[in-house]
């Protein structure tokens, strides 16, 4: 049993079949709960941000919240894979949010190595733009979807 169905209609002689998509509720609810997800990971980012912010310029004991909240942050971006298969979203979809979880893995490592390759380090703040941009970037892209796929069942 599948939550897919394809209807094909042909709109005149020699004009190619128009393949529209029939998304169950499940899973329209869940493309749903896919783009809450994201927007809550683009805002726990930005509060990683200030956790950071707030060890470097007030109290440097705060790396441990810093440390700590990250450990949300990788639970969040699995929990948004996991959420781009169950929502059948397109292939292209889902590698961008199996980026998320690649790019976590990078901060965590850059975050790991020892001082005297630093440089590498460095990247730790680099990887994060990309991460927060990379989940605008998600939003974006799933909401332009639900759009298209609500003038599709106009």
């Amino acid at each position: 049993m599948s939550n897919l169905s394809v209807n094909r209609s042909e709109n005149e002689v020699g004009d190619h079949a128009v393949e529209t998509t029939q998304l169950s509720p499940f899973v329209v609810r869940t493309r749903l709960v896919f783009q809450a997800m994201v927007m809550i990971f683009a805002i726990c980012i930005m509060v990683q941000v200030f956790f950071a912010g707030l060890a470097l310029f007030w109290n440097p004991a705060q790396w441990a919240t810093h440390k700590g909240f990250a450990s949300m942050l990788f639970i969040v971006s699995i929990l948004i894979l996991v959420l781009s298969f169950i929502a059948r979203l397109p292939l292209a979809l889902r590698m961008r949010s199996a980026a998320l979880c690649g790019i976590l893995i990078l901060i965590v490592v850059s975050a790991k190595l020892p001082s005297g390759i630093g440089y590498v380090s460095a990247l730790h703040p680099v990887l994060a733009l990309m991460l927060f941009f990379g989940s605008v970037s998600l939003m974006r892209k799933t909401n332009a979807l639900q759009k298209n796929n609500e003038s599709q069942r106009r």
